[in-house]
């Protein structure tokens, strides 16, 4: 069995140099310290948005209770997430005469990130959002933001295995070594739910069939990423959905999301189920 598995996980689709965790780290700590646009650029950039929007849809949260994000940044995600959830969940009491709170509804997100910059912005950020919420809402969030220090996914504790209803991560793989997006995959298997757990990925790809914009901007990210690869994040355009099969994810749905802005660059955006086992 041990010799199956690492044959899995040796099994290579890019072999592409990375940046180390080390300068990963550096690169998103500078990000996180220089203002929290830069930070959190990904869920509102020309390309992040639609790819995010996309990805919501997908991983329908308002049935989800339990969270986590690998690669959680500043916190933009889960701000974004709960507010679109308070506004269903108002217009639901609006139109709703019964107004006892539900405590089943609580929302439990746990993000997972290695600069302790980023971490430092989830937690002001969301500690915010949190007191917002008050209690008026039958809606309640609780954040939890956790340093994973060595950058190694299989330092990440789950100390109730399938007990996740989702497990999201977006421009996050795409900078990732191949060695740690399997251990990404591996870290998501081992925390969802064998029922209802779901992942959702997302990440930039290739746009050369697209558009004249998406084909120049596609062009000029392949050469920064060579030429200079902290210049783009350490994030690479890839096709994720070969390492889920590879895997054993059961794939739901794939979708190629155009930029609406600068800069041009197509997004995939994945959802999955984990491996029968």
């Amino acid at each position: 069995m041990t010799t199956t598995t690492a044959t899995m996980t040796s099994i290579s689709f890019d072999n592409r140099r990375t940046l180390s965790r080390n300068d990963a780290k550096e690169v998103y700590n500078k990000y996180a310290e220089k203002d929290d646009n830069v930070g959190g650029k990904d869920v509102e950039s020309g390309y992040g948005g639609p790819a995010v929007t996309a990805l919501i849809e997908m991983a329908e949260f308002d049935t989800a209770r339990t969270v986590l994000e690998y690669g959680c940044g500043q916190g933009k995600l889960m701000e974004l997430v709960s507010s679109k959830l308070r506004q269903v969940q108002q217009e639901q009491t609006h139109n709703n005469d019964d107004d006892d709170d539900d405590q089943s509804n609580n929302l439990i997100w746990r993000g997972i990130d290695q600069s302790p910059s980023m971490i430092e912005r989830f937690l002001k950020r969301n500690n915010n959002s949190n007191i917002e919420n008050g209690t008026s809402s039958s809606i309640y969030y609780t954040s939890i933001a956790e340093l994973l220090d060595s950058g190694n996914p299989d330092d990440v504790e789950i100390e109730e295995p399938y007990s996740y209803d989702r497990f999201v991560s977006t421009y996050c793989l795409d900078l990732l070594s191949e060695e740690d997006m399997y251990k990404v995959l591996d870290l998501a298997e081992r925390s969802l739910d064998q029922k209802k757990g779901k992942l959702l990925l997302a990440g930039i790809t290739w746009g050369y069939q697209y558009s004249m914009r998406t084909f120049f901007m596609t062009a000029i990210w392949e050469f920064l990423y060579i030429a200079n690869r902290k210049k783009v994040g350490g994030c690479r355009p890839q096709l994720l959905q070969p390492y889920l099969e590879r895997k054993g994810w059961r794939i739901e749905r794939v979708v190629k999301t155009l930029p609406n802005g600068y800069p041009w660059m197509v997004s995939e955006v994945i959802s999955a189920r984990p491996p029968i086992r």
